[in-house]
């Protein structure tokens, strides 16, 4: 009987091993290797970032566009969509990388990134604010440290988007 205990202790720990390598190898892919610049730099200079208020809230793209600058994101124009009926808020990569967007939708909480190239917009990224844009920032703001960008919760995003793609579900 003992050996059928110590079987099943180590097929436990050679799957937990195993998960625990593939979710830490899909986080090294994700994880860009020298991210010692400033989240709003990408390649050497910095993020051009267009953000659109489509909640119908006074101010909302104001706001947005003070915290990217804060982070040295270059917002080189912000207003409001031309109807407020945005639901949901989302994060559009308009170049062909994706992660100048989702460096963008982790600093601000957006779990939604969607590619829209459009060559004609000198930007890399359009971020929508939706109706729902005052539970994405209570809740990003909880997360993150006082003071802070949100690391750690960039971070913990990034486990959970790697832990997503391999086991879906």
């Amino acid at each position: 009987m003992n050996w059928v205990r110590g079987i099943v202790f180590a097929v436990i720990f050679i799957l937990v091993g195993a998960f625990a390598a593939s979710l830490w190898l899909e986080i090294r892919r994700e994880t860009p290797v020298a991210h010692e610049s400033p989240p709003g730099m990408w390649q050497g200079r910095r993020i051009r970032v267009e953000v659109l208020n489509g909640a119908g809230v006074p101010g909302l793209a104001a706001q947005t566009t003070e915290r990217l600058r804060e982070l040295r994101f270059d917002v080189v124009h912000y207003g409001n969509l031309e109807e407020f009926d945005a639901d949901t808020s989302w994060v559009l990569a308009r170049i062909d990388e994706l992660e100048p967007a989702r460096r963008v939708a982790d600093i601000l909480g957006i779990p939604r990134v969607d590619r829209r190239l459009d060559r004609n917009l000198y930007l890399d990224v359009t971020v929508v604010i939706g109706a729902d844009w005052t539970e994405l920032e209570r809740s990003a703001r909880a997360r993150a440290p006082a003071g802070d960008s949100g690391p750690l919760s960039i971070w913990w995003r990034r486990v959970k988007r790697a832990a997503n793609r391999l086991w879906p579900g």
